[in-house]
């Protein structure tokens, strides 16, 4: 971990009980489990990288779609080739 320097962080009694109670669930003191919270937020970059996941999900969501209307398109071709091929068959 290398060096540490110590910096007092004023919580209200309820946040330091969850502190506690989420450190000890883990296994950890409550110096890491402050530390890790600390390392895992990443607001802004979250929310950019969330921003743009959603619009790839609309984007091959469309896409998805009119593929699909394609492909249905193309069965009822399908279908009606074959319907009219037995129709002449009988």
């Amino acid at each position: 971990m290398g060096k540490l320097e110590r910096m007092v962080v004023l919580v209200t009694p309820a946040q330091k009980r969850s502190i506690v109670s989420r450190a000890k669930a883990r296994r950890l003191s409550m110096g890491e489990m402050v530390r890790r919270s600390v390392e895992s937020y990443r607001s802004e970059e979250d929310t950019a990288l969330l921003e743009r996941l959603v619009k790839e999900l609309e984007t091959s969501s469309r896409d998805a779609m009119r593929a699909l209307r394609e492909a249905e398109a193309e069965v009822r071709k399908t279908l009606a080739h074959f319907a009219a091929r037995r129709e002449k068959a009988a």
